[in-house]
């Protein structure tokens, strides 16, 4: 049996044990007009068991294979659904898949456990609210473990929220919220989107109004990305001025920056906002350039120095895993072998993504060298610019940077 061989040269990240593990649910009630991640609307039983059988051999697949490939697996100290609409899965599967998880690699007490939801998953289609089932729906989550709910909440304003193709609506959003609440979850996130076809300011006035009200404590805000393929790709072409400017886009992005401050809101990396102590630790891990586990079709993993993703069909998923010579760990999945100097980068261009920079000591105690040595003509280019600032003990965007992070990253490549 052959693998793909590492690299001689062993870098920080392959001397590092995983203890984060991401699973892509890529089902989806309806695709919507912005997206351009695997999805399947509709799925029918059959694929669904299909796609759980897979994930259940992929885990066990990764676990029983790790330690001749240079893995070690710890307890896992986050587990992440994303998708896709992973709250489109039966509550009792979500929990079968944790339950596997946790018999296989176990789970700190403290795992952070996060499910991506759409409101609508909780409270039922806009002409027919339950919120006795919503109830019942999240107390099974609680029950199989989760303890964190990132909802597709996107827009505040019901027109933008059509136009976007979503199936709530705002009342619908804030019940499910409040249900979640009250069924004993605290760590609830958001998601916010700027730069949707017709969006105004006074849309982000609005959807922060709302937020003022809302017993969240974290809130992730992205510019909309026009994908090819997607309905808006579509929409810009045949009516580009529906779609706001970059300036406009970020006027709106700094006045949800300064709401949330005012809320009471951190904002501790490039996209999220965050209550004391309330940040999510998964996606802090990527950040961080820490290792991951993953499963599921179009997953992406780091794993003994090497970043591997899996094909973006289930069909050719399920081959991969099920083939003895392919698998979690098979040359197939491999993208980048990322040997000392990429890590190094690597380290660069994630960590400056947070707030708080790039730590001088971590960065020295991660790769052996001070980063003034490796990146000084970078820095003091940036520097010039506006763009960073080095402190004694760390580096980190400034406010200027952070408008242009994507930038600051080339100028590291």
């Amino acid at each position: 049996m052959k693998y793909f061989q590492e690299s001689s040269e062993v870098t920080y990240a392959a001397k590092r044990s995983v203890s984060s593990l991401y699973i892509h649910v890529p089902f989806c009630h309806d695709q919507c007009n912005y997206c351009g991640f695997y999805s399947i609307a509709k799925a029918d039983d059959r694929l669904i068991h299909a796609w759980y059988q897979g994930i259940r051999l992929e885990l066990q697949r990764i676990r029983d294979e790790a330690e001749r490939h240079g893995v070690v697996i710890e307890p896992l100290e986050t587990v992440y659904f994303g998708g896709g609409t992973p709250s489109f899965l039966s509550p009792i599967m979500i929990d079968s898949i944790i339950k596997y998880a946790a018999s296989l690699f176990t789970l700190n007490d403290d795992c952070d456990i996060t499910l991506e939801a759409n409101p609508e998953s909780i409270i039922g289609e806009v002409t027919c609210w339950d919120s006795d089932r919503g109830r019942e729906v999240v107390w099974r989550w609680v029950e199989a473990g989760v303890n964190r709910i990132s909802f597709g909440l996107q827009s505040a304003t019901d027109s933008l929220l059509r136009l976007a193709g979503r199936r709530h609506t705002l009342a619908q959003a804030v019940e499910a919220v409040h249900i979640t609440y009250d069924m004993g979850l605290r760590d609830i996130s958001v998601d916010l989107m700027t730069g949707l076809p017709s969006q105004t300011i006074d849309d982000i006035e609005y959807a922060l109004q709302v937020i003022a009200h809302l017993p969240i404590n974290h809130v992730s805000s992205y510019a909309l990305s026009v994908e090819k393929g997607t309905h808006f790709y579509r929409m810009r072409h045949d009516n580009p001025a529906l779609f706001p400017d970059d300036e406009t886009e970020r006027l709106m992005t700094h006045r949800l920056i300064d709401g949330l401050s005012e809320l009471g809101f951190t904002h501790y990396e490039i996209s999220n906002f965050a209550r004391s102590c309330s940040e999510s630790k998964h996606n802090i891990v990527y950040w961080s350039a820490d290792p991951y586990l993953a499963v599921g079709p179009a997953a992406a993993s780091y794993m003994g120095g090497i970043r591997r993703c899996n094909d973006a069909s289930i069909e050719r998923w399920l081959a991969c895993v099920s083939d003895t010579n392919e698998g979690p760990y098979g040359r197939s999945t491999v993208e980048e072998v990322v040997d000392e100097s990429a890590a190094r980068i690597e380290t660069m261009i994630l960590g400056l993504r947070l707030l708080r920079g790039v730590s001088r000591s971590r960065f020295f105690r991660r790769h052996n060298i001070d980063y003034d040595e490796i990146f000084n003509d970078q820095m003091v280019y940036l520097e010039g610019k506006g763009l960073l600032e080095r402190l004694e003990r760390r580096v980190r965007l400034t406010a200027k940077g952070l408008d242009f992070a994507d930038v600051v990253a080339r100028e590291f490549l």
